[in-house]
């Protein structure tokens, strides 16, 4: 049985919401979809939502980063099932998305709060003097952290060691005023799984007992507390470093005195887990610094499978009658152009995705293909071909797919250029090409006829899987019939499809010009002005003498 700590302990971790490899804006995200469950309360803040009996999950002030605030508990596992019951109940909701504890070049906190005792009124002198203890024992957690993504963030001016602040929070059971001490200084990837949050949380509330109990004890463990922050800097700046000598010099002493604290033994296991910095740093890249993965949620944890992505949509509908599609359809990275048909490809692709949790890799454009072109042609924007290379048999059927790729390309442009922006990827620091990532797929006019989504879906399932085979033609010409110098009849059969030129649509004239049009209306207003009475227009009898007069004029 763990002992309870006298203090309450808290937390208000951050991370980014991905999909389709591309961070989406929080606020917006959980507005359109959380809004819509009538279990979920919004904060009385409006910046989240409520979580019955666990607490809340919303937004930060700068709407794209999520938050999630568990509600405070005495003990480190007690806040756990708190953050736990926020991500199983909203999971459900976002099992699309990943939730990544990595910044992604922005803030991405996961700041820890510590009561402060209700008897003390702690000066900024105290609390700093505090926070420099907790600070040098930090270590261990540091030295815990992607080098890459502690670097960045440092650059930016988030997560410095000597970052904290006193909050006032909330009000005591007697109504004074309740405070926290916030620790700023770790970033969300302690919350990457239970077991890392277990330990991150439970070593740092034994430290802070360990201060506000004993803090006399401390005198014996000052050649690891630095005095100043540009000690603090310095200790930070070494963490960075894979394990200079004298960071292993510092993190053997910590390793030493923390077995002194009062709260050492009840936490132990916990505690030395965390110093295997080495492990931590490999159980966060196994599940891709990804919650969803760590906490392994029921939810969360359903994926797509591939008889499910191809079923009949009979069977389809029968497993999502009880599902909602239409939400998360609407923010998905999937274009496609008004070609016959085109429209009930990317339908089905989307249903696919929404009803069975397939989380995306890729961001896909799709097109339909002059009729002739037999076989589905998919290309990424770094040129390779991922299916219908069988199909290019000269030089001129090349040039002319690619030609018709690029046209494709520069039409979805606006939404291409946000599928390739720039990104790092976090384990190697190397930049990562989007490019590989954004597939235009050009689709035979006899399949959209035919209402074929089972081969179209099949190839998705490849590319996601990377079953397909890269094939990278430029450079390999020569194996092409080269059929430049042919006569036209004689070039290649799908230069001829893509190159025929189509005859053009009658013209369809407009009944009348404009002007004819404002004639018609004058002509029309005048007659109407001209009508006579209709009882004028019915003539008088004629008298006898006129009548004869006119018949003598007409025998003449």
């Amino acid at each position: 049985m763990k002992k309870e700590f006298k203090f309450k302990i808290g937390a208000d971790p951050e991370f980014n919401l991905i999909m389709q490899n591309q961070k989406v804006d929080a606020r917006q995200t959980m507005q359109f979809i959380l809004s819509q469950k009538r279990n979920l309360k919004k904060t009385n803040d409006n910046m989240g939502y409520d979580i019955k009996n666990f607490g809340n999950i919303g937004w930060d002030g700068m709407n794209e980063t999520a938050e999630i605030r568990p509600k405070p508990s005495n003990t480190p596992q007690g806040l756990i099932n708190n953050l736990a019951g926020i991500l199983k109940e909203t999971g459900n909701h976002l099992n699309l998305f990943d939730m990544s504890t990595i910044s992604e070049f922005g803030p991405i906190g996961g700041h820890i709060h510590f009561e402060v005792p209700k008897e003390e009124n702690w000066s900024d002198q105290k609390r700093n003097a505090l926070h420099r203890k907790m600070a040098s024992f930090y270590l261990p957690v540091l030295i815990s952290e992607n080098k890459i993504n502690l670097n960045l963030r440092i650059r930016q001016g988030y997560g410095s060691l000597k970052d904290n602040r006193l909050q006032k929070l909330f009000k005591h059971s007697d109504g004074t005023d309740g405070y926290t001490y916030e620790f700023r200084c770790p970033s969300a990837e302690w919350m990457t799984t239970p077991k890392i949050a277990l330990a991150t949380i439970s070593y740092l509330a034994v430290i802070y007992h360990e201060i506000l109990n004993k803090p006399k004890s401390f005198a014996k463990y000052s050649d690891v507390i630095y005095k100043s922050d540009k000690q603090g800097d310095a200790l930070q700046t070494l963490a960075i470093m894979e394990f200079s000598l004298l960071t292993k010099q510092i993190m053997n002493k910590i390793k030493k005195y923390i077995k002194n604290f009062e709260m050492y033994d009840s936490y132990k296991a916990e505690i030395n887990y965390l110093f295997n910095s080495q492990k931590v740093l490999k159980d966060k890249g196994k599940v891709d610094y990804n919650i969803n993965i760590g906490w392994n949620n029921a939810q969360n944890a359903q994926t797509a499978k591939k008889h499910e992505i191809l079923s009949s949509k009979k069977k389809f509908q029968k497993l999502t009658k009880e599902k909602n599609l239409d939400e998360l359809k609407k923010i998905m990275n999937v274009h496609f152009n008004d070609d016959t048909n085109v429209v009930l490809f990317a339908e089905t692709f989307k249903d696919r995705v929404a009803a069975f949790n397939w989380k995306l890799k890729n961001n896909y454009f799709i097109f339909g293909m002059r009729k002739g072109i037999n076989q589905i042609v998919a290309k990424n924007l770094m040129g390779d071909f991922l299916a219908g290379k069988e199909t290019i048999k000269t030089r001129l059927d090349l040039e002319s797919i690619n030609d018709l790729f690029l046209r494709m390309q520069n039409k979805f442009n606006s939404n291409i250029s946000y599928s390739t922006n720039t990104a790092i990827d976090f384990k190697t620091g190397k930049p990562k090409n989007q490019k590989m990532t954004s597939i235009l797929i050009g689709l035979p006019y006899e399949t959209r006829i035919a209402e074929n989504t089972k081969s179209f879906l099949e190839l998705i399932w490849n590319i996601e899987k990377e079953k397909t085979q890269n094939m990278i033609i430029s450079g390999k010409e020569e194996q092409l019939l080269d059929d430049t110098s042919l006569p036209p009849e004689q070039q290649g059969e799908i230069h001829q499809i893509l190159t025929h030129t189509a005859p053009q649509p009658p013209v369809i004239y407009a009944r009348e010009s404009s002007s004819q049009r404002s004639l018609v209306a004058q002509v029309a207003r005048e007659i109407t002005q001209e009508q006579p009475n209709e009882l004028d227009s019915i003539p008088e009898p004629a008298d006898e003498e006129t009548i004869d007069r006119l018949t003598a004029n007409l025998n003449q």
